[in-house]
């Protein structure tokens, strides 16, 4: 593997106190998502993680060739190809085709050094040190240098261009970037940000070439270091991609001739299309559909992940601007109910706050069960007796649409009506401007989360987190000291605050933590279960790491 070779980081004492943390410290302060101090070059070939879930990887020598056909749940006449930006599932397919990060997460969701970097590390508190890998090219040929580097956080971090990953910018000094070589870049930063590494890792922090722009129309646009080249796109049915012949790891990969990327709106018509040989793989197997599909000779990628599927409560918003009815809609739902009815037990029970695997997640919090009684009693409080409300939803996710069934059916105990709208278009000009809806959201440490979500200016943010007065008013700041913190329990405390604010006040219910359940064809190999972000073991790590048997 170019390039390729073990790294090794470690928690380094310097005199005088200063905090010059090496890599293993930064990482371990960042999200507390990683366990192990070495990080391993090769990402793509990591164990699986444990739990009996299963692997299409079995013996055999990788071959090329073929069309791999993938389904994706989701999409519409809105869908985008762009390195750094997405919405949907099949935005996020689109992107990993053809686009990389400078640092990885393996199966396991622990950081890897197996991107375009072959090193990230810290000066000081305020500033890092980039070292991106020597013979890179990008599909087109042109060579992957420093100037690309900093072009693509600049692309990320100037907010007119309203990127996926602009709140996670907000400590990086974008202006002051530094090109070193054409090899080194130095990101200095505004304040100590100990998420730094994790945010390179981000799978929408992909780098692009100097002058690149999202795809408007010409396919040759769409230039990456990946695997894959956009031959074709009509948004909101279909994409062709192309093997890129020139690919830098030099192992073979990647191992099919093209890939088609397939929107689908309904589940029923994707798992047809799949047992009927019309796609080779699909996102989102209906977990009710399990153990049918195996029986039909079907493959089954079940991956625990952090992933979730909340309802969202606008908290500036009627009726939900009252904490007494967030309250109560938190007692309403039956998590164990929810887990077996729309999860078919593929999953673990949550308690309203995100980020299972961070070491700063708060499990001593009571957790919460169905009061029907108390939540009466807050709504008569509130003087929202017979409250009705509309409950927005779409095929977006796995269970985002039995989710708002099966709470409007329990919500009825509570004297309260639940009109579901299930809305192709949900992810078009009202997304974002809800009182009440449900969304899907993988695997993050927490305050990686937060970036995303819950701060006013994070780029999904469905409650419209935090209040703006009063108690939980000062979660953004305490979000701030948390990035800054470099003792490890200090920041787990100071998280701790942040989410005990969630878990009182906050707009997400968040029945369990849900399984990815992806399908595939019996002749294709090298699928792994995986503890990340995006189904299919990150799209088979960039469609790089799959093959026909």
């Amino acid at each position: 593997m170019t390039g390729s070779g073990e790294k090794r980081w470690q928690v380094s004492e310097p005199e005088g106190g200063l905090w010059i943390p090496s890599r293993r410290g930064l990482v371990m302060g960042a999200a507390g998502v990683v366990a192990a101090s070495t990080l391993a070059a090769c990402g793509g070939n990591s164990p699986a993680p444990s739990g009996g879930t299963e692997t299409s990887g079995g013996a055999g020598t990788p071959k090329q060739g073929g069309n791999f056909r993938l389904g994706v749940t989701g999409g519409g006449s809105k869908d985008m190809m762009d390195g750094q930006n997405i919405v949907t599932k099949p935005d996020q397919a689109r992107l990993m085709t053809a686009f990389e990060t400078l640092l990885v997460f393996d199966d396991n969701y622990q950081l890897q050094t197996d991107g375009l970097a072959e090193s990230v590390e810290a000066d000081n508190p305020t500033q890092y040190t980039i070292k991106i890998r020597d013979g890179i090219e990008f599909q087109n040929g042109k060579p992957f240098t420093a100037d690309d580097v900093i072009y693509s956080l600049q692309r990320i971090g100037t907010q007119k261009n309203g990127l996926t990953g602009f709140a996670a910018t907000a400590t990086m000094d974008i202006k002051n970037l530094k090109k070193v070589d054409k090899h080194t870049v130095q990101l200095p930063l505004l304040t100590a940000d100990s998420t730094v590494p994790q945010t390179l890792a981000s799978y929408t922090f992909g780098m692009v070439p100097v002058g690149y722009e999202k795809f408007s129309g010409d396919a040759s646009t769409q230039v990456g270091t990946g695997c894959y080249k956009l031959k074709s796109f009509t948004p909101g049915q279909e994409s062709v991609h192309e093997r890129n012949p020139n690919y830098w790891r030099g192992d073979g990969s990647p191992w099919f001739d093209t890939v088609t990327i397939t929107d689908f709106n309904d589940s029923t018509a994707q798992l047809n299309a799949l047992k009927g040989g019309q796609i080779d793989a699909m996102t989102d197997i209906p977990a009710g559909q399990v153990d049918a599909s195996k029986a039909s000779g079907i493959g089954v990628l079940n991956s625990q992940t952090g992933g979730w599927i909340p309802l969202c409560m606008a908290i500036d918003m009627p009726p939900f601007d009252d904490p007494k009815v967030r309250q109560a809609f938190r007692l309403i739902i039956d998590r164990k109910a929810i887990l077996e009815q729309v999860g078919n037990g593929f999953g673990q029970i949550a308690n309203d706050l995100y980020s299972p695997f961070d070491e700063g997640y708060n499990s001593d919090l009571p957790q919460r069960e169905q009061d029907i009684e108390q939540a009466k009693s807050l709504l008569k409080q509130a003087g929202k007796e017979g409250l009705s409300v509309d409950l927005h939803t779409t095929n977006g996710a796995s269970g985002m649409v039995p989710l708002a069934s099966v709470f409007a059916s329990q919500a009825k105990a509570a004297g309260v009506n639940v009109t579901v709208k299930n809305d192709p278009n949900y992810y078009g000009d009202s997304y974002l401007k809800l009182a009440f809806s449900v969304d899907f959201w993988g695997t993050r440490g927490y305050l990686n989360q937060v970036q995303q979500g819950s701060l006013p200016n994070s780029p999904y943010n469905e409650t419209h987190w935090p209040p703006k007065s009063g108690s939980g008013s000062d979660f953004e700041s305490l979000y701030k000291q948390a990035l800054a913190e470099t003792d490890s329990n200090k920041r787990i405390d100071i998280q701790h605050q942040m989410q005990k604010y969630e878990y009182d006040l906050g707009g997400y219910i968040i029945p369990y933590f849900n399984a990815l359940i992806d399908g595939y064809a019996s002749n294709v190999k090298g699928l792994t279960p995986s503890k990340g972000t995006l189904n299919l073991a990150s799209f088979g790590h960039g469609f790089r790491t799959i093959w026909f048997a």
